[in-house]
Formats: C-alpha cells, structure tokens, sequence
C-alpha cells in the first residue's frame, strides 16, 4: 500500500517537472524527457491533487528557502486548504463521540451550516449562555491518512537522497520529522487550545490583538471551542475603508504584533496567513486584530533572538562584512565560508534593494534575497527560524495590502535598538537573572543532593 502510494506520488510531482529546478544534467528518474513550462504552477496543482497532506507540505516548503527558489517559494505560499465540507450527520456523530452528553447544549442551537471548512476540520457556530461561540470539530480518517502519506514521503525523501546528494547540509529526514511533528500537533485540539490562551495572556496588557477565549468545557483532541468573533477578513481592503478604520494604524500595529511575540513574549502565531487574521470593527480610530487557529506557533532560542535583531541592525548600516561573520557564527552556512566571499554576494544580492527608501523596502523580499545568495554556501535554517520568516512575510504582506505605504524599518529600528540595550544591559542581565531565580535554585539544590548522595555513598562503601 506505501509503495503504491508513493509510486503515484512520485510521478504527480515528477511530471511537474519540479526536479529541473534542483537537478543539473540528465536524470530520466526523476526529469521528464521534455522540461515543461509553469513548472512552480504545475507542482502546486499537483500537491493540490494529492490531498490535505501535501497542501500542508507545500505550505511548510513555501518557507524553506533555503531548499526552494524565490519563484517556487511565493507559487507555494498561495496554496490553501479551503475544502469541501463535510455532512452535517459526521459532525453531530463526532460531537456525540467527543463530548458525551455536553453534546446536547452545542446540539440545540448549532447551525447544521458550516462557517468554514479547511482540510483538517469544520468549524459551525452555537449559543451558549446567551453568548455566541463557535465550534471546530476534526474531519473523519485523518490519523490514518496522515500516516499513510507521511511514510510515502519518508520513503521518497530516502530515495531522492540516494539519486540526487545537492544540499548536503540538509538532513531531508529531519525536515520530514519536522513537518509530521507539525501536521500531528495540528490534529490534537488541546495544544491549539494552550497555545490560544498562552497568547490571549500576552496580549492582555495591549490593545493591538484580541484572541478568543477558548471554553474548555467543549475542548477535547478532536473538538474546540471558542468566543465566536465578528471580524472583517483583512484581504477585505474595500470593507476596512467602509468602516473607516485608520490603515495606517492597523497596518503598523501589525508589525507591533510581531515584534512582540518575536521578542518579548518569544512565543509567536507561525500559521498567520489572511484567512487566519480579521480586524475588529468597534475602534475605527485605533483598530486592532483578532487572530484564530494558534496549532502552530514558535520560539526562539535566545541566541537566535540577538542574532536576528543583530541582521536587521548589520541591514540598516549596509555592514555586509559583520553580516557575513554573523551567518558564519551562526552556522547559517557552511565552517569553511569566506567571510569576504560571503561579504560580496550579500552585498550583490542586497545592496540594490537597500538603495530604495526604508519605506519601500520590503524585509521579506530582502531575507528571500539574502538566502538565494547563500544557498551556493549550503544555506541552512532552523525549523523556528523558518516559521519566523513566514510569519513575517504574511504580516509584512498584509501590512502592505492594507497601507501600500506601510515602513516596517521605522517600528523595527527603535523597538530592537531598545530591547537589544535593555536585554543586554547590566540592569538587563539582573532583571533575567532574578526572574530565573525559581529555576537556578532548583539547578542548585539538584547538584547539592548529587554531590550529597554521591558522598554519602562514597562513605558507606569505606567502611
């Protein structure tokens, strides 16, 4: 059954003629004879036709840019997972299942007619308690067809491994780890659940993003309930400027949203595309967002923290040279890299972009840029810092759609220059200190009954 699987896989995404992009010379396996055109267009019809699975895979690789062109990365990121819905009666079933006789509330007042339905689930709204919610139930078989595909690809990344050896810094068996860790958390309600209220508890100090309010008592692995929001999707440029909501404003204090899940909380929303993301109606004058479907979210560690505000602050003062010791250091490219020679492809591949105004400089071209250039020192990235870029680029896309003028640098600049002096300051280091102090205590007494033990045991061995 894999191998059947694997075998039409194989030959939807071969007769793409996706492999051109990556493999030089004559290789019958896996290139067609005749190299056919909208090679990036074909390949995402064809993880279209596959199924949710590979929609799922299409989207994660729209961020690897360190393994995909520019060209394919962006014909990727306009997949989407927008499917057919299921019957009604599958819905009331998994209710009954999940919930037991608490199905009954949801049961009286559901509307039988689906407020979406994406490839892994359907979500319908309900009252209760006089208030508006909405529910989102799991679609049938996907455990079953998650692990169907997942093998086939695994099988298929060994093989394309044996036939094809670019990209050597690359372990495709660790990126198939990554994505089946990703799509398997999506499948467990409860983590959307934690990671909805993780946020919700950020943002309660501001006022750029509301998160709904998760109601436990309907959440199960397969089912979520949450506060139903009446939002304005934010591709609806037309109906923003209906309601009169200041653009300027909503668009920079998305950027806000991210430099504080990035930095401050370092827990940020990866899955930020537009159909997750609305805008609230009721403040015009100073909008804000609600944003839905926390599955996947991501952190940093914290020297990935300092060296991406290191990159935007090495991008601003055009100093390519420290830039190039800074991929190095951080094992971005390959040890034995020049710094010079690494120094002029980012300055070749960046120099033109950074002419521009910083107002019409967009920062996701420019990281798109800087990783095409660093893909000839074999170019890699951690899986989080591949979600960060993602997000950043959908939040610096919609930024744009909704204020064309939108300048990321002049909210970056200052937020990083005053976190990087107040993290990194004296004043700083204590503050993380103390606020660790629970931890390093418990690290402390851990090593006394260590040595403890260890001594005791040494004295009754003595005598």
């Amino acid at each position: 059954m894999r191998l059947i699987r694997l075998f039409q896989i194989f030959f939807s995404i071969r007769n793409t003629g996706v492999f051109y992009l990556f493999i030089k010379g004559f290789n019958p396996i896996l290139k067609p004879f005749a190299r056919k055109n909208n090679t990036e267009n074909n390949f995402k019809n064809a993880l279209e036709n596959l199924g949710p699975v590979f929609v799922k895979l299409g989207q994660l690789l729209s961020t690897r840019t360190d393994i995909v062109s520019h060209e394919l990365a962006k014909e990727l990121g306009e997949l989407t997972d927008n499917c057919e819905p299921v019957e009604y009666s599958y819905i009331k079933d998994q209710l009954i299942t999940n919930l037991g006789a608490k199905s009954k509330i949801i049961l009286d007042t559901i509307d039988p007619k689906p407020l979406a339905a994406a490839s892994l689930a359907q979500v319908h709204r309900f009252t209760h308690e006089e208030k508006e919610l909405v529910i989102k139930v799991q679609k049938p078989g996907l455990e079953k067809l998650i692990t169907r595909d997942i093998e086939a690809i695994r099988l298929g990344a060994r093989l394309i491994r044996f036939f094809y050896k670019g990209y050597p810094r690359i372990d495709l068996n660790s990126v198939v780890d990554d994505y089946e860790r990703i799509i398997l958390n999506e499948l467990d309600f409860r983590i959307e659940a934690a990671n909805a209220k993780k946020t919700y508890n950020n943002f309660l100090q501001t006022q750029h993003l509301y998160v709904p309010e998760v109601h436990d008592n309907f959440t199960t692995k397969k089912t979520l309930a949450m506060e139903y929001i009446d939002g304005v999707p934010i591709t609806s440029t037309s109906d923003l400027k209906k309601l009169g909501l200041n653009l300027k404003t909503l668009s920079e204090n998305g950027v806000k949203i991210f430099l504080k899940q990035v930095f401050d909380d370092n827990f940020f929303h990866a899955d930020m595309h537009p159909g997750n993301i609305f805008a609230a109606k009721d403040n015009p004058n100073n909008p804000y967002y609600y944003a839905v479907d926390y599955a996947i979210c991501g952190s940093l560690t914290e020297s990935n923290q300092i060296l991406l505000a290191q990159m935007i602050a090495c991008l601003l003062e055009r100093d390519f040279f420290s830039l190039a010791q800074l991929f190095i250091f951080a094992d971005w490219v390959k040890e034995d890299t020049k710094t010079e020679e690494l120094e002029a492809v980012l300055r070749a591949n960046c120099e033109s972009l950074l002419d521009k105004p910083l107002s019409q400089i967009l920062f996701g071209e420019l990281l798109l840029n800087l990783f095409d250039g660093m893909k000839q020192f074999d170019l890699y990235l951690d899986n989080d810092l591949v979600l960060l870029v993602k997000t950043l680029i959908h939040i610096e896309g919609m930024g744009r759609q909704i204020y064309p003028e939108l300048d990321f640098w002049s909210i970056a600049h200052p937020f990083i220059n005053k976190w990087i002096n107040e993290k990194y300051s004296v004043k700083g280091l204590v503050k993380y200190l103390v606020s660790k102090k629970h931890i390093l205590t418990y690290m402390i007494l851990k090593k006394i009954e260590e040595s403890r033990y260890k001594f005791e045991e040494g004295s009754v061995e003595e005598t």
